[in-house]
């Protein structure tokens, strides 16, 4: 019978600490997406709205949640974060989604999710025969002049799932 001397334990120690690490990294969890309920129904909107021009979304397969929380930077109403090993993350600032009216909040997710799910980057251009923004996916309020409306809806979601 062998005797246990620091050699022998140094090796057992090793090797049950990366036999450990091993089945720890193994059996990881995948990511569980969360969405805010009180944007699921903005969520389900973009998507309605993306398969009437063609488009199926999937967010479980793109890997997209969306969050609430308060947004710190001055100005900033929502944010997408994108990282290719964890969910994409849609975070709009509770007091502005508070505050905001019917079309504010529909903007914001189509704008947010514009950068997350169709990797839209912003545009500033303006439409010479408006002169307001081209684009929902403008990137300030001071780039062009904006407002959704009914009247103007279907033209810049047109626009937004026809790039």
């Amino acid at each position: 019978m062998k005797s246990w001397n620091v050699k022998n334990f140094t090796k057992f120690s090793l090797s049950a600490l990366l036999l450990g690490l091993i089945m720890v990294m193994g059996c990881a969890e995948e990511d569980i997406l969360e969405t805010d309920p009180i944007l699921v129904p903005y969520f389900e909107m973009f998507a309605e709205e993306a398969a009437l021009r063609g488009i199926e979304v999937d967010y479980v397969a793109a890997n997209i949640e969306g969050l609430m929380q308060e947004i710190a930077q001055p100005n900033v109403l929502g944010q997408c974060f994108r990282n290719e090993e964890k969910p994409r993350k849609v975070v709009i600032d509770i007091d502005y989604w508070n505050n905001s009216s019917e079309f504010d909040k529909q903007f914001l997710i189509f704008h947010e999710l514009g950068h997350c799910f169709l990797d839209r980057s912003h545009d500033d251009r303006v439409d010479p025969a408006t002169s307001q923004c081209a684009s929902i996916m403008h990137s300030t309020p001071q780039a062009c002049s904006f407002n959704l409306t009914e009247n103007n809806r279907e033209a810049y979601l047109d626009e937004l799932f026809g790039q």
